[in-house]
């Protein structure tokens, strides 16, 4: 297989390191066909991946070092504004450091692609090119994110190429639904359907020499002023909250798989679009069907009512983690639980069931919650109540 890399060829002009661009909503599926395109990679080709995500529980790139992926990491914002610089030293450092065939930008869910575009185009001078932004739709939940989602509109819109996931399982009539929606939004960009089981064909991706977002002399700002009109978009559409629980990591306190699970089916999907992190578990089955009685590392992804929850060896990159935003040890004991929930409905009830769910067991705890209207702490140090109602009743007292 032949890929479009760093040659001299009309895709990579002149032997610049191409970018592709992912975008798409929380939980739509990004990762997952990234991670699949390594079954596709021809022998030596070396491609890079640089993600951005919203929020400080690092979970996809763990997932994604396990696969063996060189990996830049930025957290707590969006790559289309303030973390903007960051991924030009994030590109620099991975071009230095690895000098790969191909980089690939994920972005978060809540990016605009205008500004990500803009930034690549003008590190022309320092050996990029922008290949392609692809965009990825969720099939089974695109009408309902859609609705409440401006950032979901524009990724839409401006795509070389809509990826459709998702689409097993969903009636002919509402996938045709899906489809002129995502038509009423672009209607030149290919749609593309991507099997669960089957990897996307990296000739269908690499080597489309997007024409979309060229600059204008040096108009950046104003171009991106009008795409994004802006800075509180985060705020205006998904609100998020961010926990951290501490026991000791030995110790009989905390959630064990079947409780845990049990929880996490409570979580309705038009509630809680997005959960992600770290959960030391008890009760974890061996692939000879053995149970670990003793907790283990596991990362938990949840998009949309679905999820996985993957146990990890844990080594030093998932244990210490420079940021603190993983299962690092502090004053107030061993984190043995941090959660990132990117949330949608009524607030107040799904904050008390989620702190509660979460924070059951453990004896002591912190959430940062971020709201559209508010943003506050909650802080214990001592066992929560034994059920949800007590707690509320706790709460409101």
């Amino acid at each position: 297989m032949d890929l479009p890399g760093r040659t001299t060829n009309t895709t990579s002009k002149g032997g610049k390191v191409p970018v592709t661009v992912f975008t798409g909503f929380v939980g739509a599926g990004k990762t997952s066909i990234i991670l699949s395109l390594l079954e596709s990679m021809p022998k030596g080709y070396k491609f890079c991946l640089l993600k951005n995500e919203f929020g400080d529980v690092k979970v996809d790139s763990q997932i994604a070092k396990l696969k063996n992926i060189d990996v830049q990491e930025m957290t707590n914002g969006c790559l289309c504004c303030v973390l903007v610089g960051q991924m030009k030293e994030g590109l620099l450092e991975l071009k230095a450091k690895y000098n790969p065939d191909r980089i690939i930008i994920e972005t978060s869910g809540s990016a605009f692609p205008g500004p990500i575009a803009w930034q690549i185009r003008e590190l022309a001078d320092e050996g990029f090119v922008l290949d392609s932004v692809l965009n990825v739709v969720d099939c089974q939940n695109f009408e309902g994110y859609a609705d409440n989602s401006y950032t979901a509109q524009l990724q839409a819109k401006y795509t070389d190429l809509v990826l459709l996931t998702k689409h097993e399982g969903v009636s002919p009539q509402d996938l045709d639904r899906v489809i002129d929606r995502v038509n009423d939004l672009n209607t030149d960009a290919p749609k593309v359907y991507v099997d669960v089981d089957k990897p996307v064909s990296p000739e269908l991706i690499f080597g489309l020499d997007t024409k979309l977002f060229q600059l204008q002399g040096t108009g950046h700002a104003h171009v991106h002023n009008d795409d994004h009109d802006h800075a509180d978009h985060h705020e205006n559409e998904l609100d998020t909250m961010d926990i951290q629980c501490f026991s000791s990591k030995s110790g009989s306190q905390g959630h064990t798989l079947a409780n845990f699970e049990k929880f996490l089916g409570t979580l309705d999907k038009e509630d809680v679009y997005r959960l992600k992190g770290f959960v030391r578990l008890s009760g974890i089955k061996r692939e000879d069907g053995t149970v670990i009685e003793t907790p283990t590392v596991c990362v938990v992804n949840h998009a949309f009512g679905k999820w996985t929850i993957i146990p990890v060896e844990e080594r030093d990159e998932v244990q210490q983690d420079e940021s603190g935003t993983s299962l690092e040890s502090s004053e107030q004991g061993d984190s043995v639980l941090g959660l990132h929930f990117i949330l949608m409905g009524e607030l107040r009830m799904i904050e008390n069931r989620i702190v509660h769910g979460c924070g059951a067991g453990y004896k002591s705890g912190q959430v940062k919650c971020q709201y559209k209207a508010r943003h506050h702490n909650v802080a214990w140090d001592s066992m929560l109540p034994v059920t949800l109602q007590e707690y509320v009743a706790q709460q409101a007292a």
